[in-house]
């Protein structure tokens, strides 16, 4: 499997070191796509006339532009719409879910594909309501994309007049399965009464633990109606509106994956747009066949998570690191990873930080076979978008050429390690695995 940069004609160059989207084998990644230009901002046609403000909506307008783009990167790498085996939308008004739905439905000529919908703080371009990743997989010959929805979990609300759901459970190809980012809802009561604790005895229990675990077991019917099982995740993606409830959560998922659990990455959220849904989980599985490989990635040369984690595991060619922080996971954000404080403008903290970032994610590469050029997806949550510049040009000398497919939010601060100004998710690629 060869990693492929993908610069489509129609789409502007990017202003930072990364790919409009990467190609491995039969997968897709496309960086986050935003209403913009890269030159104006928001382009016209990607809002509303201000002489006409009520004809239209300005979520829509910019997801039919996002989506534009989008097919641009598919059809750049081989695919199509209907390949899309998950979609993250990273919104930042609770107002515009409805709309962004709706379009998003327009956009994929019906329900979308898996998706996690996610609201964060701010994008990196101002006007942007919306950014857009995702992956996508091309079926070999003789295979299919199947959208998994359990009949044992409530129907997804509907959207629109047509009934259509606003989204699909999980997708399965071949040997993998992409899962929608699922909250303790039943689509009845805002959150379900198996994932909450009563008015009559609020201190029996606690809702990140009982949230996590409906969640968990949402899941489990899901991967089950594909022929998976929690066991064979590889990869968690874990936002959370209150950094109190990771630690409950933390001890629920141990339950769920008492032996090598998942790469995990955990982000903080402004809103989840369900009132008191207090996280969002979405998972990949592996299925792997004779000879296939899956394994736990652990080096000495990086820091080890304290929580249920590993630094990474590899399915396949695929390997998925656990979230990335200039931290040594013992003293907090170690020297090295700081300016020093009698020189305090003799440096950016947040370039010192994703150095640290850097090292570590190289020694982690290596200790699975493979090198830091041969990443093919990155997310940079960030807590402060004042150096994102300089941090990201920090991140681009890593990367001279082929740089991977990029998404970048502002979530709220702090992340898990107070004084952490970034946390990057990655995918790579190991060549021949």
């Amino acid at each position: 499997m060869i990693k492929e940069a993908l610069f489509p004609p129609e789409l502007p160059r990017p202003r930072v070191a990364y790919s409009p989207a990467i190609k491995a084998g039969p997968f897709v990644f496309v960086s986050g796509q935003l209403a913009s230009d890269l030159n104006t901002g928001t382009p016209p046609h990607a809002t509303i006339n201000p002489r006409f403000p009520h004809h239209g909506s300005e979520i829509a307008r910019q997801t039919r532009y996002i989506g534009e783009n989008i097919d641009a990167c598919l059809r750049a790498g081989g695919a199509r719409l209907e390949h899309v085996v998950h979609l993250t939308n990273y919104l930042t008004e609770a107002d515009d879910q409805a709309g962004a739905s709706a379009a998003l439905a327009a956009c994929f000529g019906g329900t979308p594909p898996p998706t996690s919908t996610i609201l964060v703080e701010e994008l990196p371009i101002p006007g942007c309501r919306s950014e857009i990743d995702l992956v996508a997989l091309v079926p070999p010959a003789g295979q299919r994309i199947e959208m998994l929805n359990p009949t044992s979990l409530p129907r997804a609300l509907p959207e629109g007049l047509d009934g259509s759901p606003l989204y699909h459970y999980g997708a399965k190809c071949g040997q993998w399965i992409f899962t929608s980012g699922l909250l303790a809802t039943d689509f009845n009561d805002a959150i379900a009464p198996d994932a909450g604790t009563t008015a009559t005895f609020p201190y029996y229990g606690e809702n990140g633990r009982l949230q996590t675990a409906h969640v968990l077991k949402q899941l489990e019917a899901v991967l089950a109606a594909g022929g998976a099982s929690l066991q064979d995740v590889v990869k968690a993606e874990v936002y959370l509106t209150d950094l109190k409830d990771f630690f409950r959560l933390d001890e629920v998922w141990r339950e769920f994956f008492p032996v090598d659990p998942p790469a995990r990455t955990t982000a903080p959220v402004k809103s989840l747009g369900v009132p008191g849904a207090r996280m969002a989980i979405n998972l990949i599985a592996y299925l792997p066949g004779p000879g296939d490989i899956r394994r736990t990635i652990s080096t000495d040369a990086a820091p080890r998570p304290l929580a249920h984690e590993p630094q990474a595991v590899q399915a396949g060619p695929l390997l998925f690191f656990s979230q990335q922080m200039a931290t040594d996971f013992r003293t907090g954000v170690p020297a090295e990873a700081k300016l020093n404080p009698a020189f305090p403008f003799y440096g950016s903290e947040s370039a010192s930080q994703v150095l640290y970032i850097v090292k570590n994610v190289a020694a982690i590469c290596e200790a699975a076979g493979t090198s830091a050029d041969q990443l093919v997806r990155r997310r940079g949550f960030y807590t402060d978008f004042s150096e994102f510049f300089t941090s990201f040009a920090t991140w681009g000398k890593a990367f001279p050429s082929a740089p991977p497919a990029s998404t970048t939010i502002r979530v709220p601060n702090p992340l898990l390690v107070p004084g952490c100004k970034v946390a990057i998710d990655l995918i790579g690629l190991v060549p021949g695995g």
